[in-house]
Formats: C-alpha cells, structure tokens, sequence
C-alpha cells in the first residue's frame, strides 16, 4: 500500500443495534445421524457437498457425500511455508465430475493491498477422493468469482494484468494449466463455456475463443456477474438493475432470455456439471418457468448448493475468523461448525469437523508460482555479519526483525481500545519509562512522539472508525500472531522479506516495510528520514506508539481530502461513513492533480471503488448477514470492511465465561441499524465525473478497449468530487467511547510466565540464548525482578542458510526465524523443521561456555512452556577434543518450562552443543526452540552417561 501495509466485554452502543449472527456453533458429529431426514435413495445418491474454511494453519477443504451420510472428512489444507498470518482466505469451485475441486488461497492480509489482492493469491487442484493437492504456477487474484469451473473438468482463473485481464484455462484432469491469454478490458465471472471461456465485461457477456478472439453474447443494462454454464448450450447469470437483480439465459447462439427477478441479494444463481440452482427464499415465485437442469431452492440466497441440490450450507465457520487479537492455539486446526438445510423439507442439520487433511504436508509445500526474487540493498545500517547475526543487517526497513532488544509487545484488545479512545481524545499521554519492554528508548509519550494532528475543519477522528482500521489491517495485533496479549515477539510484518510467500526468496527491492497494530508504512523504509530512529523503534516495540502513528496518517489523508473539497455527506466527521474517502485513500492512497495537464485523471483509485467489479454487485454491508462474512474479507472493498468492523466489532472469547463477546465497543446508529447508512454501489461511479458508469456502460471517446463500468483503457476512473448519499443526523453511526482521559492501561496477566531462577545447582554454568545486556521486561514491569539467581556464561550463536539468487547471497532461513518473550530469563528463539536438502531454510544454533571444563558434567537444555514441539531435536554435544555426541529428544514438555538432561560427559576442552532446524520428519510444521542450556559440574563419572558417536570425525 502506499500509506499501510497490510490483526473485555465492550457495552452495547445501542440496545436496538441488530448484531450479526454468531457463526455455526460447532455440533457434536460430522455426519447426519438421523438418515431418515435424508431424501430417499441417498445411500446410491451421487450428491457431493464442498465448502472450504480458514484458520492460521491453511485453507481447509472440506467434502461430505450424501451416500456416506454427509460425513464430512478434509480433502486438503493449503498453505505456503514463511509466510506469517492469523488466517487464510480463499474460494473454491467443483468440476463438472464432482471428483475435483480448484482452490484460490491466499493469507488473510492480501485482501490490503492492491497488487495482493489482484496477483497475489495461489492456486491448485485438489483430488477430493484421495487428497492428491496439486498446485499451479501462477498467482491469481482474489475476486469473488475466482476459480470459475464449467459442466466438464476445465476451469478459468484470472487475474488484472495491465490494461486487460489474463484469463488462464486449468485442466483439472491433469492438474496442469492449459491455456493463457490476456484479453482487453476488466472481465469477470470467467467460466468454461464449450469449447470458449464466457465472461462478463462491461453491459455484455462475451465469449472469448482460444485464440484470444471475443464475441458478444448478450448485452444487458447492467454488469453482469455470476456466470454459470448449464447442460444445455445455456448461461446462467445475473444483472443488476437498480435495487432488483435480474436472472437471465443466453445461450451459446446469443438467445438471451430475462427468466425472473427480485430484490437485490435475495437472489443467487449456484451450479456444479450443468446443472443450475436459483437459490432465495422467493427463488421459486421470482423464477417461476425453469429452463431443462435449472432448479429453485427455497433456501438463504447466500447458501452453498450441493452438487445435485439436495443440500444447502446456510453457515460454515469456526467462530475465529472475525477473532480479535492472537487467536487461541494459533498452530492448531480449529474445529469448524456447518449449519445446512435439506432444500424442500425445512429440515436443517449442523455438523461439526475437525480439519485434517489426508496428506498431510502435501498442502504446505511451496507453490510453484513463487520464484527467486532479485536481491536489491538499498539500505546497509550495520557491519554485522548476516550469516550469523539474527538481525538483518542487509534489509531494506528501518527496524531490523530477531533484535532481543526490539521486540513489540502484544496488547490485549481491552488494551488496543483504551489506546485508540485516548488517542483519538488527544489524550494518549501515558508515559513510558527508559527501556520499555526491554528496548533501549528513552523515556516517551505516546502523543509526544506522534501529536495528534487537528483536522481541517474542526472535529476527530471517531473512534470506532481507527478500531475498524486496526481490525482489518492487524487483527488487533502489534506482533507476530505466535504471541498472546501480554506477550512479546516480533512485529507483526506483512512484507518485510519481499518474499511474496516464498520461504525461499528474499527480495528486498520488494519490501513492505508496514509495522504493527496500524501497519505503519510511511517513514519505515531504512532510507526514509520521516522519522527519528526513536520514532521508529517506538513504531516497531509500543503498540500506543503505532496507534498514534496510524491515527496521524488518517488525519493526514483527511486534511488532504478536505483541501481538495473531497467531503462526504456534507464533510460532518463525527459521522462515521463521513470517512468513507478518508479510508479509501489510507488504503490505496490519492493521486494528486497534475500540475502540467487539468484533464488528467486524479483522485482515488479504482481498485476501492464499490462499483468495481472486482466485488459482487449484490453484497450486503459487511459483516451485517454475520460473522461468515470474515470468512470472505475479499467480497468487499477496503472502506466497507472498515465500517463493518465499527459496526459489529471483532470477537472474543470471555476468559470468565467461555462465552463470544465483542473485542471492542461499536458505534451508535440512530436506526439501530448501521446498513441504512451505507452508500449504494453506484455512488462513485458517475459518466460525466470519473468515465464510470454502472448501469450502462458506455464507451470514453477515443478509447480503444470494450465497455466496462470504468471507461478507460488505463482503469483511472479515479474519484474527485465531494459526494452525499444519506442524511446523517438520522441514518449515520456515530463514536461511542468506553475509556476516557483518566482511565488507566488496562492490564494484562502473563500469558506464559518466564522461568525467571534457575533451579540448577549453584556450579552450574548456563549459557543464556541472549547476552546479559538484554533485559527482560513487560511494558515498565520487571517479572523476573528479585528472582534471577543466574549469570550467562558463555554465548548461543547462529548459522543460516544462504542461497545465491541474482547473483547476491541472501539468508532465507531467517523468513521463518522467530522469537518470543517467554521460557528461561523470558526469552527463546525458534523455526520450523526442515529435511536436511532445504539447506537455504537450515538454522543452526551452537552454545559455548566462556571456559575450558575438564571432568565429567551433566548437559541440560532448557525448554519452553509452548511452541517448541518437534519429535526429533537432535543436540550435537563436542566434549571438546573433537568427540561428538548426539542425543536426540522431543521438545514437548506438556505446556510447562522444563530442564531436560541430555547426558553426562567427560569434558576435555572447551565444549559446544549445536541443533540444527535439518530433521529427518522436517515439513515445516513442527516448531524447535534454543533457550537456554547448561553444564553441571560433577565430582565423579556417574552411572549413566552419555554415548559418544561412532565416528566424530564425520559427525562434527
């Protein structure tokens, strides 16, 4: 982005405010247990159900037959190795066969950035008989309607490139791509259509042959959008017209045929191998004559239709999606609740499935889309070795990721909503001592780093309006997802590697240099002098810090909106949709006039405009049908999610009860209904003032490419004008505060206490994972205060893996290098486990004492309390004349921080223990830890001890 890179019981705003359903509450068994609701014959029936769900482990694929009772198993979970989310996003599509599914996936962040959302989302094939995954090798984009799967086994995906859309032909069969081409204009909706691809572009819906050739189908008074191909030469779609939306045929030959219409939303075309469903509670008034293989469902529009109709999901989740701060057991597959209706009985069953894919791993490996990026340094801060210091001494940011004295402390959401309402008051003046958290700041405040800037105009911010801006960009997250409120890790990063997801590749040229909670951009590249160093680390470590930063950068979009006369609903900002543009250009940024040429296009973009077709037409306000919404954050624009967010909030589970509550207090809306207020689609799509236009698409004098709701060749129907939509003193939301000047920062209890003393005997010699100059802390606190009985004696240093890409050596191991602020002294390292041939992604970690030992000493490791879990952390122990020894253990301890012995040894020398991430199991699922470890002097050789290895010459 070019600002952002790419997240306690809140009271109700209003009693009469209508809250989005809970998601599906998981119900005991995955299957039907009552067969007699079952149709007659479904033990000989082909019907096949497929839905999809995302956690932080992967985007599961989940498949249930009506002959096995509907029991739900997992085909697959996809994911790319390296690349830190809370969750992953995606669609799928069913071939013609029901034997396959084609899968878009990409992390939930994607959806903030435009080049993310457009070409960032991976792709594969999936087997739903055996869990076969096979992945493809291009990105694509996210849109509603990606994949786009016809009546036989070939599928379309697309993605935006340039001034056209490249449209590329999947062979499910054969797991392969078959076909690319890129065809002039913004096309949608793509699906196989015969021997063609039939897509939506502009007022028609065209054919495209393989040459590349198009040829219009139909055109209609609006942009047509959800194609579906039936069994007889015909497509179905939809068209939109003002507040109803039309249900159409064409066929193949370019009949076109108007079969019912409705209420914008309350009606969806669904199909799978020919045949069609037209789902809505009113589907089978509003379509009352049926083509052949066309069927009405009485079921919610929004439903997802089994491959013969004969079950309908109504709701699929696992009450994390819309989850506020770290989500609980992040590593973990969450358990998912299906809510489903037998279409024609009213019966309705719930399921309940525990993700695990058949093959495991297979998901996890490395898309082949991503390729070696190009090694720019255009940033050298240090001298350090990068070979082996933690940091990156090579990276193109400001503030290094693996620095013990850098390391952002996570806030609970109670915390993230006390610092927004004083920062949004002016009042976030809190002060933080020399050394908060451990960093070596001077002492600040908050809004003495970052002042809060007034707006042009008068008024602020609202709060719900920067909670909604956390929401999305972090999840209410300053660090990395592995740590819990409380806790300390390192920052939360959408780019920082300009990996694109590749574990891989690192690419600094492509950085996104975006920081914590607000996922500050601006000022945080390494030559960027915006900021002072101490700003920046301030950025980087304190969650109040970032909060102030972003809530600047709002201000800041806000001023220069209002400069250009860019006000909303008369320019009131107190009202919540007042900042709809503010937020546009926070995202996607504003495009200043031209000095040189007064008809050039300026404004905002149009990547956010709701008229895009890049969203569905027929969209409720996000969040307003339900939590399922943060299912699919992609369906909407970056403004709509935001004032969803202040609408209905994130959830939480309350520690006291177990129960789901609000993360964060929500706005005020007169109606006690904050949809009343949302613009209609149309509303930045005017012909005369951005060369857009809706509902009939017409074509820009000169303009070389097909018609489209943006006009132009260049796409740069970009918004400029002020706009009013509603009145606001009877429809709009308004802030509502929980915490004022005077409350203090709510507190957080430790969520994984350090072991601060050391249990060993006094002659222990321990080795720390960091020097004694870094000091553990919590904020201002000091938990280890009065307890450390212990002194590092001796040092833990590292190796990474390299790899030679353009040319340059960069260190791709350090892409999935983590720490945390828990275990031994309140600090561990940790990666995950690798087979010995990624030797790009191998860290290895050797600790030495600061001494010589002579005589026999027992070797302890310290364990920490959660992440570390490998079954195969193989410790090399060199006595110290050359004599290696091995001992292997798990690094599970049961949840507790745990001394384990490796072994008793005769030293001669100075020793060393290394552990190397290479494991023979390695998939990259299992985490492995360096904390601290220790040698005990002993006064005799005891009874047990170790084993040397058989051959130490080649086993250093």
């Amino acid at each position: 982005m070019s600002v952002l890179a790419l997240a306690l019981v809140a009271p109700l705003a209003s009693a009469a405010l209508t809250s989005p359903s809970d998601p599906a509450t998981p119900t005991p068994g995955n299957r039907v247990t009552d067969t007699s609701q079952l149709p007659s014959g479904w033990q000989k029936s082909g019907d096949r159900i497929v839905t999809y769900d995302g956690d932080g482990t992967g985007l599961h694929v989940l498949v249930a037959d009506a002959a096995d009772a509907y029991t739900w198993h997992t085909a697959a979970t996809l994911s790319e190795p390296g690349i830190d989310t809370d969750q992953w996003i995606g669609q799928t599509c069913v071939t013609g066969s029901g034997d396959r599914a084609v899968v878009v996936y990409a992390p939930r962040q994607a959806v903030n950035d435009q080049q993310g959302f457009q070409q960032g989302a991976f792709a594969a094939v999936v087997d739903l008989a055996d869990g076969t995954v096979t992945k493809l090798p291009e990105l694509v984009s996210l849109a509603y309607f990606n994949p786009g799967c016809g009546d036989g086994e070939q599928a379309v995906l697309t993605r935006p490139e340039g001034e056209g859309t490249q449209l590329l032909t999947v062979d499910a069969q054969k797991g392969e791509l078959v076909r690319q081409q890129t065809v002039a204009g913004q096309l949608t909706s793509a699906v196989p259509f015969g021997n063609k691809i039939a897509a939506a572009r502009g007022d028609s819906v065209v054919s495209v042959d393989a040459k590349g050739a198009t040829s219009t189908l139909a055109r209609t008074d609006g942009t047509p959008f959800r194609l579906v191909p039936d069994a007889h030469s015909g497509l179905a779609y939809q068209v939109p017209a003002g507040k109803k939306v039309q249900v159409r045929r064409v066929t193949s030959a370019g009949s076109d045929k108007l079969l019912g219409s409705g209420a914008l939303g309350a009606l969806a075309v669904h199909g799978n191998g020919g045949r069609v469903f037209v789902t809505g509670k009113d589907a089978v008034d509003a379509v009352p004559a049926l083509p052949k293989s066309w069927r009405t469902l009485d079921v919610p529009a929004s439903a997802e239709v089994s491959t013969t109709g004969d079950l309908a999901l109504t709701s699929v989740g696992n009450g994390t999606e819309a989850a506020g701060g770290r989500k609980a057991a992040a590593d973990i597959a969450q358990a998912v609740g299906i809510d489903a209706v037998l279409p024609g009985s009213d019966t309705t069953v719930g399921f309940r499935v525990k993700p695990k894919a058949p093959k495991g791993t297979q998901g996890e490996e490395q898309s082949p889309a991503l390729t070696d990026g190009i090694h720019t340094n255009s940033f050298t801060p240090g001298d350090d070795d990068p070979s082996t210091s933690t940091t990156d001494p090579d990276r193109a940011c400001a503030v290094t990721r693996n620095d013990p004295k850098l390391q952002s402390l996570q806030p609970s959401t109670a915390q993230a909503e006390w610092a927004t309402d004083l920062a949004v008051q002016g009042k976030l003046d809190v002060r933080r001592r020399s050394g908060w958290n451990g960093s070596e700041l001077p002492s600040y405040t908050p809004q003495g780093l970052f002042p809060s800037t007034p707006l042009k105009g008068g008024g602020r911010v609202p709060a719900q309006i920067m909670l909604g801006v956390l929401s999305q960009e972090s999840n209410l997250l300053q660090a990395s997802s592995r740590a819990a409120a409380g806790e300390s890790s390192n920052f939360i990063q959408g780019g920082y590697y300009g990996n694109a997801g590749s574990v891989h590749t690192v690419n600094w040229a492509a950085a996104d240099c975006g920081y914590g909670i607000s996922q500050v951009t601006s000022g945080m590249a390494g030559a960027d002098t915006t900021y002072t160093a101490e700003q920046q680390q301030a950025i980087t470590v304190d969650y109040a810090a970032n909060i102030a930063a972003g809530l600047q950068i709002l201000q800041d979009k806000w001023n220069q909106l209002y400069d250009k006369g860019l006000l909303v609903n008369g320019g009131d900002p107190q009202y919540l949709e007042n900042w709809w543009l503010a937020l546009w250009a926070y995202n996607s940024g504003f495009n200043l006039p031209s000095s040189t040429d007064a008809s050039a296009p300026w404004g905002l973009g149009w990547f956010n405009n709701p008229a895009n077709g890049l969203y569905p037409a027929d969209r409720k306000m996000f969040l307003s049908s339900g939590y399922d919404d943060a299912r699919n954050p992609n369906l909407w624009s970056y403004p709509e999610r935001v004032l969803g967010w202040a609408a209905y909030s994130q959830q939480k589970t309350d520690p006291a009860t177990g129960a789901t509550v609000r993360a964060f207090t929500v706005g005020d809306w007169p109606t006690g209904n904050a949809p009343d207020a949302q613009p209609p689609h149309d509303t930045f799509c005017k012909p005369t003032l951005n060369d857009c236009d809706i509902t009939k698409p017409r074509k820009v004098e000169g303009s070389t490419q097909p018609e489209g709701p943006c006009q132009r060749d260049d796409f740069k129907c970009w918004w400029h004008q002020p706009v009013s939509w509603t009145d606001c003193t009877t429809t709009c939301g308004t802030e509502v505060l929980k915490y004022q000047a005077t409350d203090p920062e709510p507190a957080v209890a430790a969520p994984h206490p350090a072991a601060c003393a050391s249990t060993l005997p006094a002659n222990a010699l321990i080795v720390d994972d960091v020097p004694n100059t870094v000091k553990f802390r919590v904020g201002d606190a000091n938990p280890c205060a009065g307890e450390k009985n212990w002194t590092s004696r001796g040092t833990l240093k590292f190796t990474f893996g390299s790899a030679q890409q353009n040319g340059a050596t960069v260190y791709p191991s350090k892409i999935d290098f983590h720490q945390l602020g828990a275990g031994f002294g309140g600090h561990f390292w940790l990666t995950h486990t690798r087979v010995t041939s990624y030797t790009d992604s191998v860290v290895t970690g050797t600790w030495t004492p600061d001494r010589k030992l002579g005589g026999w000493a027992e070797v302890m490791v310290h364990l920490p309390d959660h992440e570390a879990n490998t079954p195969s952390a193989t410790y090399r122990i060199d006595v110290g004349d050359g004599t290696v020894v091995k001992k292997t253990i798990s690094q599970d301890t049961g949840g507790k921080n745990t001394w384990v012995s490796l072994g008793s040894y005769e030293f001669k020398g100075t020793p060393s223990v290394s552990l190397s991430s290479a494991t023979a199991d390695g998939t990259g699922d299992a985490s492995i830890a360096w904390d601290a470890l220790a040698f005990v002097p002993l006064k005799e050789k005891p009874t047990e001890t170790g084993t040397p290895s058989p051959s130490p010459s080649t086993q250093k």
